[in-house]
């Protein structure tokens, strides 16, 4: 029952008549649960085990370590003016060693629950070639079917966990309602990751029904059917055929696959978004933002502020920093400082932080090395514009590039574009072997060709005229949402216009749009 299947609109309808019922209001964050747990059930029950395992390690170790803060805040408090330094500080240091273990403890069941099932078969595999080369062991894979949103769930639920950890939230004293933040169902398959702070009274709150939030959430909703329908499940079978075909494709069409396939992912994960955010919205619940734009960014690095936010703020907040100001980092930034001219010293604790966060970013992905390569080419890209920053003011003043100037900013758009396009050639391949391949023969076959054949392979050209439709609506109101929110600007106009854009809309996903049978199509994100 994917989210943008008839069946879940049957189940949401039925969902939402149950939650805005007046003598259930109290109760609203008990609905919630038992529906995100039934949604969950319906997706299948072999792996169930796992989220409740996450559930209660979470719980626990969050309640533990909230005690452990009331208990160090009543003990200063009471001994205030009267304990010395020396116990204090060694109070502290007791407390923290205790919550570190607790932490410790939570980390190492859920990631390794993580590892267990995502990437049991990978470890397997490479310890498999590197055995046979010595005997004739052989090891067998592992069958074990992904449970259901684990990637997603599991940071989400550690995040919490360290929040807690280091006093930024309470501890919830419920079991079910953690139960609720971990498996909150419209986010549940791709997030996005929600905090703690700013989910939990959303979903624990109470919630009055509002036309106001129906329509906006219905209007989101078309909106994602619109991208996921009209413009990703159009482009899936011609990209497909590209990559799986690319043998028979010069580097140019190649290179083309690669655009469309970066254009298609995200038409596709945020439609996603779109659509999760929308039955939320009509609950009164509102998700963090997820994507803003990401192809009008002007660097890699904005880049990542604009995709998938909610990941790339995770990996800041709870990997980056920490790694940035731990133990080795500061090692490596004292040994820097003997060998290194100065400015590049000083980034050595931010080089050595970027590069564990992409390779963890890949590996996080997918087990394979496809995705380990593609997460360390975005880290040696960031980490070299990140040590080159000052050469490159320079060359811009000798240059005179005002960073102001429209040329200017649309280059560096553009080649931000094309450079996220050519790295999706690690995602978009089946293995690592075809991404290195398909990347040699761009390199070495790029010949432009005008045939509609390189440009479009396999694609029916009364597709390639609903795909050029739906992508420049799409351009449209990126560019209009790039000036003020679109919602804004909408409600400025008149009822008619609005409603006739909508009608619009609806009639090019009915009129346009592909669907699977009911109505549903699986979301490339999904896998992760």
């Amino acid at each position: 029952m994917t989210i943008n299947s008839m069946s879940f609109l049957v189940f949401f309808l039925g969902i939402a008549i149950v939650y805005y019922l007046p003598f259930l209001k109290k109760y609203q964050w008990a609905v919630l649960l038992v529906a995100s747990y039934l949604f969950y059930f319906f997706a299948g029950t072999d792996n169930f085990i796992y989220i409740l395992v996450t559930t209660m390690t979470t719980h626990f170790s969050a309640r533990m370590i909230g005690r452990k803060n009331k208990q160090q805040e009543e003990w200063l408090r009471e001994g205030k003016g009267r304990r010395t330094k020396e116990e204090t500080a060694g109070y502290k240091a007791r407390i923290k060693s205790e919550k570190n273990r607790i932490v410790f403890f939570d980390i190492a069941v859920n990631i390794g629950l993580l590892i267990f099932v995502k990437y049991s078969n990978f470890f397997i595999f490479n310890i498999n070639r590197i055995v046979t080369l010595e005997s004739n062991i052989e090891l067998k894979a592992l069958n074990i079917l992904i449970p259901l949103g684990i990637s997603y769930y599991t940071l989400q639920s550690i995040g919490y966990v360290l929040d807690v950890w280091k006093g930024k939230t309470q501890a919830e004293e419920n079991l079910l309602k953690t139960a609720l933040f971990v498996s909150y169902f419209p986010q549940i398959t791709q997030g996005p990751i929600g905090r703690f702070a700013k989910l939990a009274p959303q979903l624990f709150g109470v919630h009055r029904f509002s036309w106001q939030n129906l329509s906006f959430g219905c209007q989101r909703i078309l909106w994602g059917f619109f991208k996921k329908a009209v413009i990703a499940d159009r482009m899936n079978s011609f990209v497909d055929e590209i990559f799986l075909h690319y043998e028979q494709h010069s580097g140019f069409t190649l290179f083309l696959g690669c655009i469309y396939f970066s254009i298609q992912a995200y038409a596709d994960f945020s439609a996603y978004m779109d659509i999760a955010s929308g039955y939320s919205q009509i609950l009164g619940i509102g998700l963090e933002e997820n994507f803003k734009r990401p192809f009008f960014s002007q660097s890699l690095a904005e880049y990542w502020r604009r995709w998938h936010i909610t990941l790339s703020s995770w990996f800041r907040d709870y990997l980056f920093y920490p790694l940035s100001l731990s133990a080795p980092a500061v090692k490596l930034s004292r040994i820097g400082r003997k060998y290194l001219p100065a400015r590049i010293a000083k980034l050595v604790p931010s080089v050595y932080a970027m590069f564990l966060v992409w390779f963890a970013t890949g590996f996080w992905h997918d087990a394979s090395w496809r995705y380990i390569l593609w997460g360390i080419a975005n880290g040696v890209i960031m980490i070299s514009s990140m040590c080159l920053s000052e050469q490159f003011q320079i060359w811009k003043e000798k240059l005179h590039i005002r960073e102001e100037n429209k040329f200017w900013q649309f280059f560096r758009r553009l080649r931000t574009f094309l450079l996220i396009s050519l790295l999706k050639v690690f995602p978009a391949a089946s293995s690592t072997g075809n991404s290195l391949r398909i990347l040699k023969k761009i390199v070495t076959d790029f010949r432009i060709e005008l045939s509609y054949q390189a440009w479009f392979p396999g694609l029916i050209k009364n597709y390639l005229a609903y795909i050029l439709f739906g992508l420049i609506l799409f351009l449209m109101v990126g560019i209009k949402q790039e000036k003020e929110p679109f919602r804004e600007y909408m409600e400025k106009k008149p009822f008619a216009f609005r409603w006739c854009l909508y009608v619009i809309i609806l009639c090019a996903i009915l009129s346009f749009g592909m669907f699977g049978t009911g109505l549903s199509g699986g979301f490339e994100y999904a896998q992760y």
